[in-house]
């Protein structure tokens, strides 16, 4: 049996109730929805974690944030964690990522682990790959070498910029922005990225002995700043370009990046709320746009029926709703509800919608089942991997045994603690920021914990928008689905490998780091 070539294409900070195909209003993804049509689309599909890091460890592990304990920008995976492409390679995929977030593959965090090639188009330093072979090989070498030279350079200093308090603070100064948002590529290079990503596809398809390769694809369009192309932003915002209040707004709150995590004190007013909410669904419309040439080279006879792809998010973005911007702290469907459309002839039929409630974590099983891959235990630090119980196959005729409900988990940043500490400190006790937040799922209800606590109860079918806590209404529910959460957390800590705690990050003091700036000149 031939084994499928597999596509994995993350669309960072989209929310799927901004999508058409996802019942939004507006035709705001046209091609993503042409494509569903052929595929599954999971109506119902719920993020393991709420920003970057920990929501693409369990994509790469297919554990929840607990277990793999990736969950701030200081923790690198630990060695014992296996990974999607690591089994993958060794079952002879090529795996190759094209990523646009800085946070995976620059980030010194050992998520682009198991990866033969993995491109970088964020970061102060991004490589390209050479699909056509253009250039002298000898060229190459040289050119590679340099890149290699300049990432050593820069590395420390980027991952610093990461982590570390002061220069944090100091980065994210609104006069500061604007000086490295462009030089650093913050949010990477689509375009070029989805160009390289068709011709790389193409290049290896055309070789006559080639194994079967895993891509993995990050695009960063719909994460702020905000600066979708004109016929975009005429057709989402046609007031923007004689509104000189909301342009004001928006190119302020571009360069504000404090503003995107922390809690709001105030709500948006109006116009800011629609400003950036159009803004948002000019982005997304964008990227949809983007997508259309790999979706047309996925779409391919030759292609489509040996080839699994699977569309999804790694989180959502607050845009002004429960007093959140970002994606920072909360576990509100704003920012943990993703898309997830799956399209492999063989195993996911085409037009299906399916309501179950499933967790993104599951397109690491879906993925090996596809591979034929079914690993039982990776040793003795390992739990078994439920290839079987977990893959997402096991949705289309209801829930899978293993996962009857699901949960979100929103670990903190401590990058944000940092910053509110510094400009806000009364903030941290008021919203509860030091407080992990959970979700559990069960049917149609959620319930929301905060440092353990029961916090909120919602109706998620009736009240999409979370609006109406029905925590005093239905206790016997909160208490099944606290119950759920307390044996959820516990089996997820006991399933870590037995050396994660040494696999978290340390990070340099503000002194040590100053000392190094000085060093370079660039303080006194």
């Amino acid at each position: 049996m031939t084994k499928p070539d597999i596509v994995l294409i993350v669309l960072d900070t989209l929310r799927a109730d901004r999508m058409s195909c996802y019942g939004y209003e507006r035709q705001t993804t046209p091609f993503v929805d042409a494509f569903a049509e052929d595929a599954t689309l999971f109506e119902r599909a719920v993020v393991p974690g709420q920003w970057t890091i920990p929501s693409h460890a369990s994509l790469f592990t297919g554990e929840y944030p607990t277990t793999h304990m990736t969950t701030q920008i200081h923790d690198t995976l630990g060695e014992d964690t296996v990974t999607l492409a690591q089994l993958l390679r060794k079952d002879g995929y090529r795996t190759v990522g094209f990523c646009n977030n800085p946070l995976l593959g620059v980030v010194e965090n050992e998520l682009d682990r198991g990866f033969d090639e993995f491109y970088n188009y964020g970061g102060a330093v991004p490589n390209y790959p050479d699909i056509a072979r253009s250039r002298p090989e000898i060229l190459n070498r040289l050119i590679e070498r340099y890149n290699r030279l300049m990432r050593r350079v820069i590395a420390p200093f980027q991952n610093q910029f990461a982590h570390n308090n002061l220069l944090l603070s100091i980065a994210m100064h609104p006069l500061i922005v604007p000086l490295w948002q462009g030089s650093v590529n913050f949010k990477g290079n689509t375009k070029r990225s989805l160009r390289d990503v068709v011709r790389y596809l193409r290049v290896h398809r055309g070789k006559e002995e080639r194994p079967p390769v895993f891509a993995f694809i990050n695009l960063m369009e719909t994460h702020l700043p905000y600066r979708p192309p004109g016929r975009f932003i005429q057709r989402f915002a046609p007031y923007y370009e004689d509104d000189k209040e909301a342009r004001d707004f928006m190119r302020g709150y571009n360069r504000e990046h404090y503003r995107w995590m922390i809690p709001l004190t105030e709500p948006l007013g109006e116009r800011e709320d629609r400003v950036l909410n159009d803004l948002y669904d000019a982005e997304v419309a964008y990227q949809d746009r983007l997508l259309r040439r790999l979706l047309k080279d996925l779409n391919r006879p030759s292609v489509r029926d040996n080839t699994m792809v699977v569309i999804t998010s790694d989180h959502g973005e607050g845009l002004n709703n429960h007093n959140f911007v970002g994606h920072s702290l909360v576990a509100y469907d704003d920012l943990v509800r993703a898309p997830l459309v799956i399209r492999y002839p063989k195993q996911y039929p085409a037009g299906r919608r399916v309501s179950s409630l499933v967790s993104t974590r599951r397109v690491f099983h879906a993925a090996l089942e596809a591979a034929g891959i079914r690993p039982h235990g990776l040793g003795t630090d390992h739990a078994p991997i439920e290839v079987e119980d977990l893959t997402l196959t096991q949705a289309l005729n209801g829930s899978s045994p293993l996962e009857a409900t699901v949960f979100a988990e929103a670990y903190t940043p401590d990058t944000l603690l940092a910053l509110m500490e510094n400009e806000n400190p009364d903030a941290i006790d008021y919203f509860r920021c030091r407080s992990m937040r959970r979700a559990a799922y069960e049917g149609r209800h959620k319930l929301i914990t905060v440092g353990g606590e029961p916090d909120e109860l919602f109706d998620v079918v009736n009240d999409p928008g979370e609006t109406k806590n029905l925590l005093a209404e239905h206790p016997e529910k909160v208490s099944k689905l606290q119950r759920a959460l307390n044996s959820f957390v516990k089996e997820a800590e006991a399933r870590r490998p037995a050396n994660w705690e040494s696999a978290r990050r340390l990070r340099l003091d503000d002194e040590e780091i100053s000392e190094r700036l000085r060093a370079l000149g660039y303080m006194e």
